[in-house]
């Protein structure tokens, strides 16, 4: 299989996990376990940091020329793009009333989730 398609999969896995966990399993789990709800409230951080680069890893060959910077760099184009919207929508949370609240929690696991990808591409393409 093409590395593109596990990409496309990863994508998608990780965009259909999350409001799984956000909507469904995180609201209605009233356990006792201090690290599954810990873990719970950090996963919607945790798959768009993996999702969303694996998509532009994809999305970057489509629209740019294989000689740029663009094309040539894209994993390291595609971890900063994501992380930086991620990471910015995490702060927005503090200057918009009722949209959640900022954790830095959150933001160390969008950044572990930008790094698990990285590991992801590096195995798929070999470079370990």
């Amino acid at each position: 299989m093409e590395n593109k398609y596990v990409y496309y999969i990863i994508f998608i896995v990780s965009f259909l996990l999350f409001p799984i966990v956000q909507d469904y399993i995180r609201p209605n789990y009233d356990g006792a376990n201090e690290v599954l709800i810990y873990l719970l409230g950090v996963a919607p951080n945790f798959l768009p940091g993996i999702g969303l680069p694996a998509l532009l890893c994809v999305v970057i060959p489509e629209l740019s020329k294989p000689n740029s910077s663009l094309f040539k760099n894209r994993l390291y184009w595609s971890v900063g793009i994501s992380i930086s919207g991620l990471i910015a929508n995490e702060f927005i949370t503090i200057f918009t009333p009722g949209r959640g609240v900022f954790d830095w929690n959150d933001v160390l696991w969008t950044l572990i989730g930008a790094g698990f990808f990285v590991l992801i591409y590096k195995r798929l393409n070999r470079t370990i």
